[in-house]
């Protein structure tokens, strides 16, 4: 058995740098996304850095809600072999496409936390109200849980 150099990594470190479990780590490597870069005589799986950036490129695609069949297809548009120009503008692509999603989850969020701050509001007014109940005809009625 060789020794474990520097630039290769285990599954456990791999999992910990890219903040995901050993378990999605050996998940993509069965989808065919995260191959080890190559195993020891004793058939444990080593990664390198490269790996580790990989992985987290593709949690980030899985957060835009891409399927596997999807991920499978944008990581294998251009090969390894490409030269550096085609893969990294492949690389800008989907950092792109991400940076949309992003921003896209934002105005959801930013819609959503004005609909609570309203809630709130309307809840409020019906806290200084004297009625007994709501009246049908209030413009807040029903805002009560």
């Amino acid at each position: 058995m060789f020794p474990i150099t520097v630039s290769q990594l285990q599954i456990g470190e791999v999992a910990k740098r890219a903040g995901v479990s050993i378990r999605t780590v050996r998940y993509y490597d069965e989808k065919g996304l995260l191959p080890p870069s190559s195993y020891t005589s004793a058939g444990i799986r080593l990664y390198t850095v490269k790996d580790v950036n990989r992985l987290i490129f593709i949690r980030r695609l899985k957060g835009l809600g891409l399927s596997i069949e999807k991920i499978k297809l944008y990581l294998g548009e251009i090969p390894e072999s490409s030269d550096i120009q085609k893969r990294a503008e492949r690389t800008i692509k989907l950092l792109r496409m991400q940076k949309k999603k992003t921003r896209e989850e934002m105005a959801r969020l930013t819609s959503l936390e004005k609909e609570i701050d309203e809630s709130i509001n309307r809840v409020a007014i019906c806290m200084g109200c004297k009625a007994a109940e709501c009246p049908e005809p209030c413009p807040l009625y029903g805002c009560v849980l």
